[in-house]
């Protein structure tokens, strides 16, 4: 019960910093000529899809580097590799955590000068030590995909909230190899520099 309001919780904040935030911050618009470099920090709630009822309370560090910025040869588009790392406290049979850490390939496109939309997907390495029939295995892959929005608190720090859905599996290094599928809700700050 508590873990179920904790994320309609979440839910309802990011819905009302989408729709509140831009007109609170007035006038905040990116300033895409000093995007070279991204650093930001999420925090993000993720349930499993089947099986043994996981939840992950996570902490995203991240850092990228753009390969292309928005605004410029692309028009709009812009595209970035990203380094992201996760801590997560699991709630499970018994709490639990993991580590790991995803290489990404980041699509962005400046939708307004203040709404950054973006795409963005890759694979990592994760160790789970999380007590759940849902999870055979303590290293795993964790092929990723999502999307979400940075909205511009100033013209180089955005509120970043996003929706994210994780594979993980042993890749089939080991004969039981059941799949451990999470949607993740994600809010954070990223700042560009």
């Amino acid at each position: 019960m508590v873990r179920r309001m904790w994320g309609n919780g979440l839910m309802v904040m990011v819905l009302a910093a989408l729709v509140l935030l831009p007109g609170r911050v007035k006038g905040a618009e990116f300033d895409v000529s000093k995007f070279n470099q991204e650093v930001g920090l999420r925090f993000a709630y993720g349930k499993n899809t089947k099986t043994a009822s996981v939840h992950l309370y996570s902490f995203l560090p991240r850092w990228g580097i753009f390969l292309m910025t928005p605004g410029k040869k692309w028009g709009p588009f812009g595209a970035s590799f990203v380094v992201e790392g996760i801590a997560s406290i699991a709630g499970a049979d018994e709490v639990g955590f993991e580590l790991g850490f995803t290489p990404m390939v980041k699509f962005s496109c400046l939708v307004f000068p203040s709404v950054l939309a973006y795409i963005e997907g890759g694979a990592g390495l994760i160790t789970e030590s999380i007590n759940s029939p849902a999870i055979a295995h303590a290293f795993n892959f964790t092929p990723q995909v999502g999307g979400g929005f940075d909205i511009a608190l100033t013209p180089q720090v955005a509120l970043s909230v996003a929706y994210r859905f994780r594979h993980s599996s042993n890749a089939g290094i080991y004969k039981e190899n059941p799949a451990f599928n999470v949607n993740f809700f994600q809010a954070g700050l990223n700042y560009y520099y």
